[in-house]
Parts: structure tokens; C-alpha cells; sequence
């Protein structure tokens, strides 16, 4: 695709974006926002039950952000819900998503205007996602970590990306421009069967199964905060801390979300191939955390590897 000229046209934006506890956070992402060049929008903060000041905070440093609040029961997905829904009433014409911890660029949000201007109303943005301190990959359509294509998947060379650059795999929710017409075609946050993590993903599949296309618009870029690693707990590999990974509300690896996931847009064929071996493989890690914490299980361990290799190994080596 060539580049094409910028489009005037400046249609009415809302960002939304949730927040729980995160002031120093979402204070200078809000700080980011307002140094945008894109003179058409209003800032949505969806505080979820927030104890930390950041209404009172929020209100003092930022008037112009319409604050709206939760009981601390929205988690990810009711928040944007919420925040979308109050988009769509007050007539806007496209919503963009973004995280509570993210530095957008002062150009980010007219670029990825312009790209839905310029590929059509059946497009949907989504910025360059980089992270602060570079220990992660930049991310410009690269598939999700489970699919088979992400071991060989490579990017364009930089040289040779064109203004918008079209992709086949769904963003996250750190920086994508979403006209309203997805939402009054395809519906918002499908929150009772992912009320927190790959809502954003199955959103996403949602509209592409619908028609539209994703783009990357080149010249938009959100920089990402990494997640603080949880701290380390001395019972990650008892029965709590297994259920924790396994199927709590806030562990990406929740297997029953991730499951619907899959299942729901993925042929049955490669939903097995993909779904098992990953619950497989989770598995096979939190029984080796759990053995290598009973000591007492070494030994009897051992004997038994030694007795169901040795005859085998005895014939391997001619005894």
C-alpha cells in the first residue's frame, strides 16, 4: 500500500481506560495523553473501586478526565464495558483502549486515526507497542505466545513498512483505535466468560470474524510498563498456589479462560493440538516445583527411575 496524504477530518475520540490502585501509574500516562496532538478527544479513567487517591488525585491535577467508578468487582473487562458503553452514549465516533500504565506518544492518536481514514470504516488501529527499559520485543502483529506461528514468526524489516501495516493476529488492549460501528455491530466485552484476561483477544477475533481489518499504523507508538513480577511465595507449588496459577482471575495462564478462548475460534482439530499440550506443559512444571519441595520423595523417586529404566538400559548395553 502507498502512503497516502494525512486526513483533516478529526472525528470525536474517547480513550477509556481502567485503573485499581495505580495512581503513580495512571498520573503520568494521563500526563502522556494530554501532550497528544490529536485536538478531538475526552478521557474516560474508570476507577475500579480505587483506595489509593486517585479520584480525589485525578480530579485535583486533571479536571477535564470524566472519572467513573466501580466497586472493585469490574476487574478488567466490566471497566471496559463501562467506559465504552459511556463512549457509545455520548456519541462517540471511535474509542481507543489503553492500559492504566502505558506512555503514549503525542502523535499516537492521530496516526491511528488517520490509518481507519485511510483504510476504511471496517478498520480497526492499533499502535506500535515497545517497552520503557527494551526487555521485550517490540510488539507490530506478532501472533499470541500460544499460537503456532509465534516460534516463526518474524517482522518486516523496518525499511519496508507501509503507512498502515495490515496484521492477522489481535492486538492486546495497549493502544487500539476501534471505531464505534465495531462495537453497534459485534457488541463490547463479552464479560461473563472473560472477565479479566484475553477479553481483549477474543474482541478482537470477534471483529475479525465480522469483517473487519487490522492495521498497525507505523507511525504510532505506545510505550509499554512492564508488569512487576509477582513475588516470589513460598507456596507456589502447593495445592494454593497451583489453583492460584491454574484457574485464579488474575493468572494469564487461567486454564478454563484460556480454554474458552481457543475452543471458541479455533477449529477443533487445532484447538486440541494447542490447548493440550499447553495445559501439558503447565502441569509437568507445577508437579516438578511440587517434588523438588519434598525432599523426603528423592529417594523413592530415584528407586523407581532406576527401576523402570534399568532392564531397559541393561538391554540398550548388551547386560
Amino acid at each position: 500500500m502507498q502512503d497516502s496524504p494525512t486526513v483533516d477530518t478529526t472525528p470525536r475520540v474517547f480513550v477509556v481506560i481502567p485503573t485499581h490502585n495505580r495512581w503513580r501509574e495512571t498520573e503520568i500516562s494521563l500526563g502522556r495523553l494530554f501532550e497528544s496532538t490529536y485536538p478531538n478527544f475526552q478521557i474516560v479513567l474508570v476507577e475500579d473501586g480505587c483506595t489509593d487517591d486517585t479520584v480525589e488525585q485525578c480530579k485535583a491535577k486533571f479536571p477535564a478526565v470524566e472519572i467513573l467508578h466501580g466497586d472493585g468487582n469490574l476487574w478488567w473487562s466490566g471497566a471496559i464495558n463501562l467506559g465504552t458503553q459511556h463512549a457509545l452514549d455520548h456519541d462517540a465516533e471511535m474509542v481507543m483502549w489503553i492500559n492504566d500504565d502505558v506512555r503514549v506518544e503525542p502523535a499516537t492518536m492521530s496516526e491511528l486515526v488517520n490509518t481507519i481514514q485511510r483504510t476504511g470504516p471496517r478498520s480497526v488501529a492499533c499502535a506500535r507497542i515497545k517497552a520503557v527499559d527494551e526487555s521485550a520485543p517490540e510488539w507490530r502483529g506478532a501472533p499470541p505466545p500460544w499460537h503456532p506461528a509465534f516460534t516463526t514468526y518474524q517482522d518486516q524489516d523496518e525499511a519496508s513498512l507501509p503507512q498502515d501495516i495490515p496484521i492477522n493476529h489481535p492486538p492486546g488492549g495497549q493502544g487500539v483505535m476501534i471505531p464505534a460501528s465495531c462495537f453497534k455491530e459485534i457488541g463490547i466485552i463479552d464479560i461473563k466468560n472473560f472477565p479479566h484476561y484475553w477479553a481483549d483477544h477474543d474482541f478482537h477475533y470477534r471483529a475479525m470474524e465480522a469483517g473487519f481489518q487490522y492495521y498497525v499504523a507505523r507511525e504510532a507508538v505506545v510505550w509499554n510498563v512492564p508488569n512487576k513480577t509477582r513475588p516470589a511465595s513460598t507456596d507456589e507449588f502447593s495445592l494454593r498456589g497451583v489453583r492460584w496459577f491454574l484457574f485464579h482471575r488474575r493468572s494469564p495462564m487461567n486454564m478454563p479462560t484460556l480454554r474458552r478462548l481457543l475452543k471458541r475460534h479455533l477449529p477443533p482439530a487445532e484447538y486440541r493440538r494447542i490447548f493440550y499440550p499447553i495445559l501439558f506443559r503447565h502441569l509437568t512444571w507445577l508437579s516438578y516445583g511440587w517434588l523438588r519441595g519434598k525432599p523426603r520423595l528423592h529417594g523413592p523417586l530415584r528407586a523407581v527411575k532406576k527401576t523402570v529404566s534399568g532392564p531397559a538400559s541393561d538391554r540398550a548395553s548388551g547386560r
